[in-house]
């Protein structure tokens, strides 16, 4: 998802620009603060959490960022992880960005279009535990992608699905970026933080 599967792979840079959420967060700052961010993709599609602090640590190793965002664990419960044990693999992921001195974005996984209890039981219970592990701790922010892109019934809304249930369509990336600038980004700003 944090690739811009299915309209975009940043592993080739083939596809539309804006099946990016970075594309969306990045034009959003332009336009309301006139700031021109550098925004670097470095989702693969399918990644599990587990594998990302690998990867996590030689893409710090290499460039600093001011803010790094985190989205990950959706895979991870779709093949069966428990919720306790994907929080931890976020924990790391988010000290690692902060023993960097980056903030941190992190975003609760977002919701799926199908109706399929036992993982929407683990998302809301990952998703609570991903919220209340950052409340009020410093330099971290945490983004509700769920509540953004759920209907009523906690399902993926139609007009953000790709089709597949499980992937954003355009504008659903467009709300995800839109989102993640809101609550995230320009709040990071705005605090006594800042970038």
């Amino acid at each position: 998802m944090t690739a811009g599967t299915p309209g975009y792979d940043p592993t080739t840079g083939y596809g539309n620009q804006q099946s990016q959420y970075g594309y969306w967060l990045v034009r959003r700052a332009r336009e309301e603060r006139q700031l021109a961010l550098r925004f670097d993709n470095q989702g693969v599609p399918g990644e599990l959490a587990r594998h990302m602090l690998q990867r996590l640590h030689s893409i710090l190793d290499r460039t600093d960022y001011a803010v790094v965002i985190i989205l990950g664990g959706s895979n991870d419960l779709g093949w069966g992880d428990e919720p306790d044990r994907v929080f931890s693999y976020l924990s790391d992921l988010w000290q690692r960005a902060l023993d960097t001195g980056s903030g941190v974005i992190a975003c609760t996984i977002p919701p799926i279009g199908m109706p399929y209890p036992p993982l929407q039981e683990a998302q809301i219970r990952l998703n609570e535990m991903i919220t209340e592990g950052l409340r009020g701790r410093d330099s971290e922010l945490v983004v509700d992608l769920f509540a953004a892109l759920s209907d009523e019934r906690g399902l993926l809304r139609p007009e953000f699905d790709s089709g597949d249930g499980l992937h954003l369509s355009e504008y659903g990336y467009r709300q995800m970026g839109e989102r993640i600038w809101a609550d995230g980004a320009r709040r990071m700003l705005d605090s006594s933080h800042g970038f």
